[in-house]
Order: structure tokens, then C-alpha cells, then sequence
């Protein structure tokens, strides 16, 4: 079961790494020309400011942007800000929000100068300004990121700490931290909670969890309650039950049984848990008269050596579907079509 979890962890590693050190291909909706063709169209565009951003009506192109600012229940200012610190907003995922609705042929340039004119729309002074001065910030820091350089055969901390010090060098850590704040807690979680679970086996199930969810709240800070709603109820199940594995390996399945819909009460509810109990019951019971059918078939083997191959395979049939029911009957017989079929790739 820990090592479920650190697979878990590696994988989020993985995507992260993806997001944080490749976004200068993928910031933006589209980028197919090179650097000396969006050049010149860029000098082009900056002469003539219809060819740059096409406007007219701005709204048009945002109306379905999944953005905190726009809507009847526009923010302000502050109130981003606000949401920027508790993690309730993401900078980056809105930023990007935005740029899918750039018409496919604009450069990151014009996208970016679109985004400035559609901010003009739905602001007034001085929100207008500030909110103004929050994308640019952040549009400086991702060119300059795209330039950056990586020393060759560095591990992916070593790459992330080198992003962070710069980030910090080009906007500067308040800005940082509205940006990039949860995401960098986010990180910081991934190898403490690694280093957790590798020196914490000898703890109680008790203990494990709660010095767990007490490192979640350390390193979450003020993130911990938007991280917590946006993670799935059943990672956080999948992840006690692991932290539990030892002390549930020692109970009897009576006990195991009453800890585990115990468990299922606390992460699904109890309409919850009920259905789980409802499911694994109906599941116990299709495992049990399958299991009757193969010690059946045994049976039939067993007496019935003499029988021709078609003979066989029609009385079996005919078990089957007298003991699973035609349905559930064709479902077995495909399944074991698929492990037979599997076997022999091997």
C-alpha cells in the first residue's frame, strides 16, 4: 500500500514537472510558426492595432472563459487577490482559461494584447490598472521562463528550486506568491509527504494518520482547505487505508470489516458507505457462485472423462447458465476466452 502512494506521488511529480518546465510550448492556444515569422507579424501588429486584436465587441470572444473576472458576479481587485492567497484561485489555470478562447491563428503576442483589451472591458480605474499590472507581471515572467536553460542530468527538485529563485528574481516574491504560492506548497508536500511514509512504518495506524494530516496542514498553510476540496474523496480513503495497512492486516475480518465501513463512512457519508456495502455484498455473492460453478465443473470433469469435445463444452454451457444465469454466463466465458487468449501472447 505505501508503495501505491509514492507511485501516486511520482506520478503527480511527473505531471507537475510537465506544467511547470514545458509551459513556454504549450502557454498559449497555438504557436506553429517560428520565432522570426511571430516576430515580424508581432511588428506588424504593433503598427496596426486591428490586426493585433480584433475586438469589436470583446465579450464575444470570453463568454463561456472559466475565469473569475467576468460574470454578473465580477470581482475586484482585492478580492482576487484575496482568492489568489487561499488558493482559491489559480493564476496560472485562469490565465490560460483566457487564452483558449483566442482565435487559433493569433500568436502568444497578440492572445496576451487580446487579454489586455478584454481586462479594459470589464474594469474600471484603478482595478483596471492593478489587475493589468498582475498579467503583465506574469506574461514577463513566462517569456523569460521559456529562455531558461536547465543544467543537463539534474533531478526534478533541482530543476523546480532553480525556476522558483528565478520567478522570484522577475516578479518579485509578493507577485510570486499570489502566482505561484499553492503550487509551490503543492511541490513541497509531494517529497515531504514521500519522506513521511518511508519513516513512519513503524507508527501506529492512529499516529500515522494523524501526524499525516498534521504535515498537510504545515505544509498547506493557508492552501489547505482549496487543495482539500479540489483532491477526490477516494485518494484520501485509498491514502489512510494504506497509512492503516499494518494494523488492518492484524485485525479479524469481523474487525476489519467494521473498521473498513467505518472508514467508508468518514470519506463517502453514510449513503455512501451503505452503497459500497451494498456493492461488495452483491460482489461477494457473484464471486461465491462462480466459484460453486468451477468446483461443479471440476466435479463434471472429473466423471466424465469418456466425453467427446463438443459433447463437454455443450453440458458445460448448460451449467453455466443453470448456475450464473445465461448473462452473467456469457460474461465468464469471455473472460476466460480473454485469459486464454492473454496467456498465449505471453
Amino acid at each position: 500500500m505505501d508503495k501505491r502512494i509514492s507511485i501516486g506521488l511520482i506520478v503527480v511529480a511527473l505531471l507537475l514537472a510537465i506544467s511547470y518546465l514545458v509551459f513556454g510550448g504549450n502557454s498559449t492556444k497555438k504557436k506553429s510558426s517560428s520565432n522570426a515569422s511571430e516576430e515580424t507579424q508581432d511588428s506588424k501588429s504593433q503598427s496596426n492595432n486591428e490586426t493585433l486584436s480584433p475586438m469589436g465587441d470583446t465579450t464575444g470572444l470570453w463568454d463561456e472563459a472559466l475565469s473569475p473576472f467576468q460574470g454578473t458576479e465580477k470581482k475586484g481587485y482585492l478580492e482576487l487577490v484575496e482568492e489568489l492567497k487561499s488558493g482559491k484561485v489559480n493564476f496560472t489555470w485562469e490565465v490560460w482559461a483566457l487564452r483558449r478562447k483566442c482565435p487559433d491563428e493569433y500568436t502568444p503576442s497578440q492572445c496576451d494584447e487580446t487579454i489586455y483589451k478584454f481586462l479594459d472591458t470589464k474594469f474600471t480605474s484603478p482595478d483596471k490598472e492593478k489587475m493589468k499590472e498582475l498579467f503583465k507581471a506574469y506574461f514577463q515572467y513566462e517569456s523569460e521562463a521559456r529562455k531558461m536553460e536547465f543544467p543537463a542530468n539534474i533531478t526534478f527538485s533541482e530543476k523546480y528550486e532553480i525556476l522558483k529563485k528565478r520567478r522570484r528574481e522577475l516578479v518579485g516574491d509578493e507577485k510570486a506568491d499570489l502566482f505561484f504560492g499553492m503550487e509551490e506548497s503543492q511541490v513541497t508536500f509531494i517529497q515531504a509527504s514521500k519522506n513521511f511514509i518511508d519513516s513512519s512504518k513503524n507508527m501506529s495506524g492512529n499516529e500515522r494518520v494523524q501526524k499525516y494530516e498534521e504535515l498537510r496542514k504545515k505544509t498547506y498553510g493557508p492552501y489547505l482547505d482549496a487543495v482539500s476540496k479540489r483532491e477526490d474523496s477516494f485518494d484520501h480513503y485509498q491514502t489512510e487505508i494504506s497509512l492503516r495497512e499494518k494494523d488492518l492486516a492484524g485485525l479479524s475480518p469481523e474487525e476489519k470489516e467494521k473498521k473498513m465501513a467505518s472508514l467508508q463512512t468518514k470519506y463517502f457519508g453514510k449513503d455512501g458507505a451503505e452503497r459500497i456495502a451494498a456493492a461488495n455484498k452483491e460482489l461477494a455473492a457473484q464471486n461465491k457462485k462462480i466459484s460453486d460453478y468451477e468446483k461443479a465443473e471440476q466435479e463434471f470433469l472429473s466423471s466424465n472423462n469418456g466425453i467427446s469435445e463438443k459433447d463437454k463444452a455443450q453440458k458445460l454451457k448448460e451449467l453455466r447458465v443453470k448456475m450464473l444465469g445465461e448473462e452473467d454466463a456469457e460474461s465468464y466465458t469471455r473472460a476466460k476466452q480473454f485469459e486464454e487468449d492473454a496467456a498465449k501472447i505471453k
